[in-house]
């Protein structure tokens, strides 16, 4: 396992940036990827993990999983690598930490009591029970080299 999660009680803090995404497609996603590479010397600390929906209610599943595809369209920021795809299967060997249900135009922290620690290889999903055109994602991470 690549991904660890600690209460927010035994935060451990690094200096943090904020990243902002606006997903916006003609297509539906359902699913959104937060990858470390492999290849990235650092550990990645995820204390904020912020969504919502533009389009409806929703249900999201925040999952730990060991799925190493490539996606086509990502975005790289603190070392993490963000995508997002219409993904029709379920992700061999996953672990799921929690269920959030997302409001529409209502901002929700996925990460209100713990924070995650994500090292090189590891990775997360917010697999979204409704497919969705229009969604926003804020992320607060922090990076260590190791």
């Amino acid at each position: 396992m690549r991904v660890f999660q600690l209460k927010k009680d035994n935060e451990y803090y690094v200096d943090q940036d904020i990243f902002n995404m606006k997903i916006e497609r003609v297509n539906k996603i359902n699913c959104i990827t937060i990858d470390n590479p492999v290849q990235n010397n650092c550990l990645c600390v995820l204390n904020h993990l912020v969504c919502k929906s533009e389009e409806n209610k929703n249900t999201a599943h925040l999952i730990i999983t060991d799925d190493d595809k490539q996606l086509k369209d990502t975005v790289t920021f603190g070392g993490l690598a963000i995508g997002y795809k219409y993904d029709k299967g379920e992700p061999l060997d996953n672990l799921e930490i929690d269920i959030v249900n997302i409001d529409i135009n209502r901002e929700i922290d996925m990460l209100e009591k713990y924070s995650l620690i994500i090292l090189p290889g590891g990775n997360i999903q917010i697999k979204l029970e409704e497919p969705q055109e229009k969604m926003s994602l804020r992320i607060s991470v922090g990076k260590e080299n190791i």
